[in-house]
């Protein structure tokens, strides 16, 4: 008997193989439920009758072509013709998405043109996707501040789950899933797209109908994982390996599912089907671009600066007890256990035997499997460290990057993220200290210092080098600030993705003699 027949893919199919009947409901207030009750009542008398014997003739038929499959079918072959299939049908719908977004576009010239507009003065008409505030999510900050100034260079209506922010960012903003039946109202959807299940529905829309992704984090694996196997997908979690490693994901897949294996979560990015349903993709760092066209060469890509508005802010330290000439080492943003809190504060510990007037600022919500306060125990840091929890608000997170002298953003392994707290220290004047590694190793040298990442003595190191010299921590901050100011302010950030954009919907032509 063949491999495939226990397998959980055939056991996928012979529960879809069952037509089931369902309920009659309705969304209607006060009389939903008669409604319902009077739909149910014609069904049984107009129609149940002929389509009940019907529906048990297709599953029989179903059922049969499913065992059939799973006793005749060479598994290996079969996994193949599947992975080959995925992928001419993701390509297939990246054409016809890039066909379909240069047509809108050159219709919306044409009708701009006899208008008397002419072509050149029309606006892209983009729908956008993205989580908003007040979801806690760095992209939904990112889009907060890019919104207002793209929208003065195209038509934009925001499609989110939390159809109901449209105050906090000053555009149009709509249910993800009214996109369907509006999308030729637009040139062509862009996608912001992280490494969190915040995006779901718009990585759902992304794979029916292609666009350009702003791809903050390169790695998906996570993403992709919660996806599928978070919600007993197991055979779509297999089908993502696969489309990536070939037949070796698809075991990589069932090995997982029982308990042979890890999910490589670092290891393998599960990006590939993104980027191939994608018309273009934008990135933040050189880092980010190589991973992109190691995977496919031919991708149309644009790095367009990491986004940074320059807020004025305020010292917190008065809230913390602390003294005037006390030094303020910070981290951050959410505490997980990538971001190396405890390695921090180890060096942290070293380095209070020579400055015994330093303290640690933790801004953040602590994950589940971060455990700070054993840390904090063990190390026997007393006083030195202030956790203050999650800021409620943007001006106050910024606040608090104010009240400190040095920030301390460290990041262990890395997704290929930019990270929001590096450019929000960088507009605060703040110097940095990163690992040397991803997109941290972009950042400019003047502004931040690299060390190798897990080395404690190199962490210590710099630490004490700006605990030594407040006029390096102010001739670094000042650095950092002048950087965001030439090349990572949102006006910056939102022209070149306008550039990028009409590159794809107005490509070059080529004249041969």
């Amino acid at each position: 008997m063949s491999d495939l027949y226990n397998s959980p893919e055939l056991e996928e199919l012979r529960r879809l193989a069952l037509l089931r009947e369902q309920p009659f409901t309705s969304d209607a207030a006060v009389m939903g439920g008669f409604i319902a009750r009077v739909r149910e009542a014609w069904n049984r008398v107009a129609t149940k009758w002929q389509v009940l014997p019907r529906m048990e003739q297709q599953s029989v038929f179903n059922l049969t072509l499913v065992e059939w499959l799973g006793r005749r079918a060479n598994p290996a072959e079969l996994d193949r013709r599947l992975i080959d299939q995925d992928h001419a049908r993701t390509e297939l719908n990246r054409a016809a998405g890039l066909v379909t977004a240069r047509a809108r576009s050159r219709l919306g010239d044409l009708v701009a043109s006899r208008m008397g507009t002419g072509a050149t003065a029309r606006r892209l008409r983009i729908a956008y996707f993205s989580p908003l505030p007040p979801a806690h999510s760095g992209i939904a900050d990112y889009s907060a501040e890019l919104l207002p100034n793209l929208a003065e260079l195209a038509d934009l209506t925001v499609f989110s789950d939390v159809p109901d922010a449209s105050t906090a960012v000053g555009v149009p903003v709509r249910s993800t899933g009214d996109f369907p039946g509006r999308r030729d109202e637009f040139d062509l959807p862009l996608y912001q797209m992280g490494n969190s299940s915040q995006h779901e529905s718009a990585y759902d829309m992304l794979l029916r109908f292609p666009g350009v992704v702003v791809l903050h984090d390169l790695i998906l694996h996570h993403f992709v994982r919660h996806h599928t196997a978070g919600r007993a997908d197991w055979p779509g979690y297999a089908r993502e390996l696969a489309y990536t490693l070939g037949i070796e994901g698809r075991n990589l897949g069932r090995s997982v599912r029982a308990g042979r294996s890890t999910p490589p979560l670092f290891e393998v990015a599960l990006n590939r089907r993104l980027i191939d349903s994608s018309l273009g993709v934008i990135v933040h760092s050189r880092f980010a671009a190589g991973g992109i066209l190691q995977e496919r060469s031919d991708t149309p890509l644009a790095v367009a600066p990491a986004l940074a508005a320059i807020h004025p802010g305020r010292s917190r330290r008065d809230e913390l007890g602390l003294a005037e000439d006390a030094l303020l080492f910070g981290s951050f943003g959410q505490i997980t256990a990538e971001k190396q809190i405890g390695f921090a504060l180890e060096a942290f510990r070293r380095v209070l035997r020579e400055w015994p007037n330093a303290h640690f600022l933790l801004v953040g919500e602590i994950r589940p499997d971060v455990e700070l306060s054993s840390a904090l125990v063990g190390l026997d840091l007393g006083d030195h460290v202030h956790h203050v929890g999650y800021a409620a608000d943007m001006q106050g997170f910024i606040d608090w990057i104010h009240t400190a002298d040095v920030v301390v953003n460290l990041r262990q392994p890395t997704v290929g993220e930019t990270s929001a707290v590096a450019m929000r220290a960088m507009a605060a004047a703040r110097p940095l200290i990163v690992f040397d590694h991803g997109w941290y190793s972009e950042l400019p040298d003047s502004a931040a210092i690299k060390t190798a990442p897990g080395d404690p003595a190199a962490l210590q190191a710099a630490m004490e080098r700006l605990a030594a010299s407040p006029h390096m921590r102010l001739q670094m901050g000042a650095s950092g600030l002048e950087y965001v100011r030439r090349h990572c302010l949102p006006q910056a950030v939102a022209q070149a993705y306008i550039d990028f954009i009409h590159s794809l919907l107005e490509p070059r032509v080529s004249v041969h003699d």
